[in-house]
């Protein structure tokens, strides 16, 4: 028998999109998707790579926060779950046990994947490329920010157009150079 990993109680069958078997909390709605089911169920789809998922778009499903911060344990195998973060800039996570690949969703987390279309595509979320990207992309997020703060918005604007211009310029490192030296003209 499966329990959940939040509540400790008994998990029930349940079938989930077109016939994918889960494990559902009649206490917290969690659901448990073992990684042979979801394979078995997703062999007939053509598998997705994962630059062809862009996360610049908005994630136009408000995303479920979960309020859990506590350790849980893998319903078939009791080892510790990992949690991966799935969207850029925001508290959006899944639990996977790194051990037999099983799938934790806290309440809503599957149907908001499923709302995005993103539910067949699950594996780019856990994989290490996905993860540096969003690392990466929210990097940029903060620094843009940090530009904005310090520039205010319209310098800001004016100095991306100058760095655009002297990146494509064929003469953009002497460009730079002159502009940072602070006498030009002495020798």
């Amino acid at each position: 028998m499966k329990s959940c990993p939040i509540c400790s109680i008994q998990l029930n069958r349940t079938l989930l999109d077109s016939n994918l078997p889960a494990y559902s909390c009649s206490n917290c709605h969690g659901i448990w998707i073992s990684a042979n089911e979801y394979f078995s169920w997703l062999a007939p789809e053509m598998s997705v790579q994962n630059n062809e998922i862009d996360f610049a778009r908005d994630f136009d499903t408000p995303y479920p926060v979960s309020d859990n911060n506590q350790a849980i344990t893998c319903p078939d195998c009791g080892r510790f779950l990992r949690r991966f973060q799935i969207w850029p800039n925001n508290k959006f996570h899944l639990d996977r046990c790194s051990s037999c690949n099983g799938i934790w969703f806290d309440r809503n987390e599957w149907q908001t994947l499923q709302a995005q279309n993103l539910h067949k595509q699950l594996n780019i979320f856990f994989t290490e490329a996905w993860q540096e990207k969003l690392r990466s992309e929210e990097m940029k997020k903060r620094f843009e920010k940090m530009y904005l703060d310090l520039f205010g918005s319209e310098d800001y604007e004016k100095i991306k157009a100058i760095r655009g211009w002297l990146s494509d310029h064929p003469n953009g490192n002497r460009l730079i150079a002159y502009l940072t030296d602070r006498e030009p003209y002495k020798g």
